[in-house]
């Protein structure tokens, strides 16, 4: 394996672990909206509101 074709190897490493730490906090902050969403009640607050 040449250096350039290391180079690419490791910063698309580099581009994969961010894009799964970032898809991993979408999923965390998803999950605390749900949370907050049915500790409020809030589903039932938007129904009413659409009716």
């Amino acid at each position: 394996m040449n250096n350039e074709h290391k180079e690419h190897k490791e910063q698309l490493k580099l581009y994969d672990d961010k894009e799964q730490e970032l898809e991993r906090a979408i999923a965390i902050v998803r999950e605390q909206r749900r949370e907050y969403i049915n500790k409020h009640n809030l589903n039932k607050v938007n129904d009413e509101q659409t009716n």
